[in-house]
């Protein structure tokens, strides 16, 4: 007789226990909840600081290469420069006679298509 009281204890107990334990379980899920609406939110303002150092740190360039004391250098050499001659360039030229020539049959067609 004294195993049917326990028995009835623990019918009446465990839902109660179960209840509880479902309370505290949705206690740590808003509380899981909570904790990841957090991080987000701290990702979200890290990344927000690194986007604003970036910025800061483009204006501040942008700052001093107007002031002129920036003056970038070129990595590689002007491939547009001889390293063995740096005499003035030989642009091709014209006898003044010929350039009269042409000068003068411009003129001359000019005035024979008015």
């Amino acid at each position: 007789m004294r195993i049917l009281p326990v028995i009835v204890l623990l019918a009446v107990a465990t839902p109660a226990a179960a209840q509880i334990n479902a309370f505290q379980l949705e206690e740590l899920r808003a509380q899981q909840q909570a904790a990841d609406r957090r991080a987000i939110d701290q990702s979200n303002q890290i990344q927000a600081l690194e986007t604003r150092l970036r910025a800061d740190q483009a204006s501040a360039e942008l700052a001093t290469q107007r002031q002129g004391a920036y003056v970038p250098t070129l990595r590689y050499r002007d491939p547009t420069v001889s390293s063995r001659t740096a005499a003035a360039p030989k642009y091709p030229s014209v006898p003044d006679a010929v350039l009269a020539d042409s000068n003068r049959r411009v003129q001359d067609a000019a005035r024979n298509r008015r």
